[in-house]
């Protein structure tokens, strides 16, 4: 059940409990069973004890000046090393203690300066993984990474003019001719080993059999 904090305070707010969060940070916990994390350092910056009310001004100025400077903070730090998917930074804020109203605030604020774009996401995840990884399974990485597959099929299908319903045969071939693949030549091992990787690159065996069959990569230089 999330008890985080997600309204703006209109009462006083008593302080039933402090306890330690990580290393840094502390869990403030309310009578209402509500919570918010902060640093050690504020309970002292906001004079806060447990046992004593926290005052209207002071909650409000954590809920709408201090945690949404910080979620903010946070994020871009984040998106400084990568891209990341809106369900991606939620899960961070989440973890991070974040109260709800906090996190949509941030999330907000990375759409408005286009600095968090789901769609923008399918189109680079797909570029980079197209020839590596079967639609079907860049579809389930995208969806687990917190994109909804509407989003998914619907970028895939306009932007790459993919029949998402289809299989995966020009992938596969272009593996096979990457990879230098000769039906002729190989031996069974060989060709069990490449069936192999390619099934678990999320490839239909059916696909993968018939794209191998009679396939060499000297017929298609």
């Amino acid at each position: 059940m999330d008890m985080s904090l997600s309204v703006i305070c209109e009462e006083n707010m008593k302080v039933i409990k402090i306890e330690e969060f990580s290393k840094t940070k502390i869990k403030i916990i309310f009578e209402s069973m509500e919570e918010i994390i902060l640093y050690k350092a504020d309970l002292r910056r906001y004079h806060i004890e447990e046992g004593q009310d926290l005052q209207i001004e002071q909650v409000n100025v954590l809920m709408r000046e201090l945690l949404p400077r910080r979620a903010k903070m946070r994020c871009m730090k984040l998106l400084q090393s990568k891209d990341y998917t809106e369900g991606e930074i939620r899960a961070k804020l989440v973890n991070d203690g974040y109260p709800q109203s906090v996190i949509d605030e941030a999330v907000q604020y990375l759409y408005g300066y286009k600095y968090l774009d789901d769609e923008r996401y399918v189109k680079l995840y797909y570029q980079s993984r197209s020839m590596r990884k079967s639609k079907k399974q860049i579809i389930i990485d995208l969806q687990q990474k917190g994109i909804s597959k509407d989003t998914i099929i619907g970028v895939l299908e306009q932007d790459f003019d993919i029949d998402t319903e289809g299989g995966d045969k020009y992938c596969i071939c272009k593996w096979l001719f990457k990879k230098k693949y000769d039906d002729d030549n190989f031996t069974y091992e060989e060709k069990e080993k490449v069936k192999a990787s390619l099934y678990r690159k999320g490839f239909q065996i059916n696909d993968i059999n018939q794209c191998m069959h009679n396939f060499s990569w000297k017929k298609c230089k």
